[in-house]
Formats: C-alpha cells, sequence, structure tokens
C-alpha cells in the first residue's frame, strides 16, 4: 500500500477499502498536524480537528467525489473542520512559528557547523515570517511548505488568485525591505 498513489488509495477508500483509508490516514497525519499548528498551538485541538475529519470521511465516504489532487482536498477539508471547532469554541488563533530543519549526515564537526548555519537562518527567516500579517504567512506556508499553487489557494482560502499573488508580493516585498545586510553568519571558511 505504500507504493499506491494517493488517487488510487482515495478510490479504494470510497469503495469501503479501511486498509487504503488507513494508509491515506497515516500518510497525510503529520502534514495536517503541521498545518493545524499553523493556526493554535493547541495540539490536542489540533488533533481532535483531524480526528473529526477522518471520521466524516470515513462516514460519509458514499457521497465524497473522487479527486486528482487528494492533498489538496484533506487539506482544505481540515481547514473548514478546524474553523468549525474554532467557531465551536469561540477561540482565537495564532499563528505560530514554524522549526523545520534538514541536514545531511556528515562528520560530527560539519554536522555541528551545518546546524548552527541553519539554525540561526531558520531564526532569522521566522523572525522576518513572524512580522507578516496572518493570511500573508498562511498563504506563504501553502504555497512554499505544501507546494500548492495560486489557483489552489485561492480556492482553499476563498479568495481569487490575484489576491493571492497579492499577498505573496506584499510578504516579499515586506521581508526584502527587512532582510538584514549579513543575513546567515557562517563558520565555515
Amino acid at each position: 500500500m505504500k507504493k499506491t498513489t494517493d488517487e488510487i488509495l482515495w478510490q479504494r477508500y470510497r469503495d469501503a477499502d479501511q486498509a487504503a483509508f488507513t494508509e491515506l490516514s497515516r500518510r497525510y497525519y503529520r502534514k495536517l498536524l503541521h498545518y493545524g499548528l499553523k493556526f493554535t498551538p493547541n495540539v490536542q485541538l489540533v488533533e481532535d480537528a483531524i480526528q473529526e475529519l477522518y471520521i466524516h470521511l470515513w462516514l460519509y465516504r458514499n457521497t465524497i467525489n473522487q479527486t486528482d489532487y487528494v492533498k489538496y482536498y484533506l487539506m482544505k477539508a481540515f481547514r473548514h473542520q478546524l474553523f468549525k471547532m474554532f467557531r465551536k469554541l469561540k477561540t482565537t488563533t495564532e499563528i505560530s512559528e514554524v522549526s523545520e530543519f534538514a541536514f545531511f549526515e556528515s562528520s560530527s564537526e560539519d554536522t555541528f557547523i551545518e546546524m548552527e548555519s541553519d539554525r540561526i537562518a531558520n531564526s532569522q527567516v521566522q523572525q522576518l515570517i513572524s512580522t507578516l500579517s496572518p493570511r500573508q504567512q498562511e498563504v506563504i506556508y501553502l504555497r512554499f511548505f505544501h507546494n500548492l499553487g495560486v489557483e489552489e489557494i485561492a480556492s482553499q482560502l476563498s479568495i481569487n488568485p490575484q489576491s493571492v499573488s497579492n499577498i505573496i508580493q506584499r510578504a516579499f516585498h515586506k521581508v526584502r525591505e527587512m532582510w538584514p545586510q549579513n543575513p546567515i553568519v557562517t563558520y565555515a571558511s
């Protein structure tokens, strides 16, 4: 099942294949969790929203259409579920910071240098991103962390594509204005 495409799994899930649904759930759990944590630091609330979404998907599988964009469908449905829960709880939300590190294995000294450089760069980028409006942060997150296109983002946020492009351009302009002269200190010579 792990090498089966999302689209095939989706079709099997719609045909009541529990193994396919389990694989889709496993495949997207972390992505949905990470996306939800962009709206609130309340991990329990985000996990509950994921669970509610999965229950809804399973119970109403007969009425759910086929899609060629499973990731997009799940993210949009999850966002809807999360905001539905926010409305129920009357919770105000904040987009929290993201911390993602990626590095390659090498010598311990090289690894330390890379980690320190990554930490500094990540910190600087996070500082800049935190100056953006919540809407700009969400659009940047969807565009660059989930590789969604402008049309997909527009549909997910219920705004027009030109607005998405404008939000991205304004965010880039603001980040460029605030970018430090020497953005990343490196320790390697």
